[in-house]
């Protein structure tokens, strides 16, 4: 059985629900998970296989602070030493890109992957000087070896236009086989799923729906809370806070159009979750989003909060256009997303190494 430890300082949100998915769908692999940010272990772990093992990586965080990135990778180091058999390690974001393929080195271990879940220098809520400098430590870094798998194409584009060689797995989900879907109501609902922060672009939901205040027969959910939730201010707007997954998918399921604000994206979950509910998609034009949309069939990208407002206006009118769309979103997940794809995928890449 090949052995794969998975390192990653990001265990919250898509990562969790990567490495949720991953594990349930490949109990021929052995997994252990060697994770950060402790504070979601407890609700998380539960989700996973019983055999799945779990190794808390202290000191780690997402921000830069060279002692603590030191002491992290100390521990790193140490916890690789102590582990019996690896035959393979896949790197989940940023931080452990770069301390796990110095630890990989210091170790010995030579089949590394890294999985970026969001390159950052594709973010948008920083400077461009910054997004330049965070292009030059993944190109310094690449000196450690480690093959780029990307969770989506565009994201997998991306690397390759810095010059890292890249492949891509498409994230994949669980979806039930025949999802209820409710039938039109008088009240057009429009949701997104996440946390309420500069990266799911809160400002620009807060916007669009600003333009329907007057429609009393159209209203916004956003499934989730956050730093940036006092920019969700419209009256329209209603905050459900962090609620469990089965509120999370009545909500989803009672919806009508599922939007997404992000600035920039791996290969978001909450997305596929809504593709699982047959809902049709109104995402912003950028990486990862992108990957999950064909403009006219399953959904709309937009650039501009009044292209979203326009594509709003037509799906309110048109009943057979959100049917039709959110039936190709499912049909969509069902080919390319799978979870049945995604464990394929990675089987292969590890055999590879």
């Amino acid at each position: 059985m090949i052995k794969v430890v998975h390192v990653t300082e990001a265990f919250e949100g898509g990562v969790i629900e990567f490495l949720r998915c991953l594990t349930n769908s490949t109990p021929d692999i052995e997994h252990t998970i060697i994770y950060g940010r402790h504070q979601f272990f407890e609700k998380a772990h539960k989700s996973f296989p019983a055999d799945v093992k779990f190794i808390a990586w202290p000191d780690v965080n997402t921000k830069i602070s060279p002692r603590s990135d030191i002491k992290a990778l100390r521990h790193l180091i140490k916890i690789l030493k102590n582990l019996q058999q690896v035959d393979v390690i896949h790197l989940h974001s940023a931080k452990a890109g770069i301390l796990g393929r110095i630890a990989a080195r210091r170790t010995g271990h030579k089949k590394v992957i890294y999985a970026p879940h969001g390159a950052t220098f594709l973010r948008k809520d920083v400077s461009a000087l910054a997004r330049t400098a965070f292009a030059t430590i993944e190109k310094a870094v690449s000196i450690f070896p480690a093959k780029v798998v990307g969770v989506s194409k565009s994201e997998a584009d991306a690397y390759r236009r810095l010059g890292i060689r890249a492949s891509h797995v498409n994230n994949g989900k669980f979806f039930p086989e025949s999802p209820e879907k409710k039938m039109p109501g008088d009240i057009f609902t429009i949701v997104t799923t996440g946390r309420a922060m500069r990266q799911k672009n809160p400002a620009l939901y807060n916007t669009i729906a600003s333009a329907f205040t007057d429609n009393k027969k159209i209203q916004f959910i956003w499934i989730g809370d956050g730093d940036e939730r006092q920019f969700l201010s419209s009256p329209n707007i209603k905050i459900t806070g962090w609620v469990d997954r089965t509120e999370v998918e009545n909500n989803l399921r009672e919806a009508d159009l599922y939007i997404s604000t992000a600035l920039w994206e791996g290969l978001s979950y909450a997305v596929l979750e809504a593709m699982s509910m047959r809902l049709p998609l109104l995402l912003t034009n950028c990486p990862g989003n992108n990957d999950l949309v064909e403009n006219g069939i399953n959904g709309f990208l937009y650039n501009y909060p009044a292209q979203a407002i326009d594509f709003i206006n037509q799906y309110f009118d048109n009943s057979k256009l959100l049917r039709a769309h959110g039936d190709a979103s499912y049909s969509m997940l069902q080919s390319n997303f799978s979870v049945e794809q995604m464990a394929h995928g990675y089987r292969e890449v590890y055999a590879s190494m």
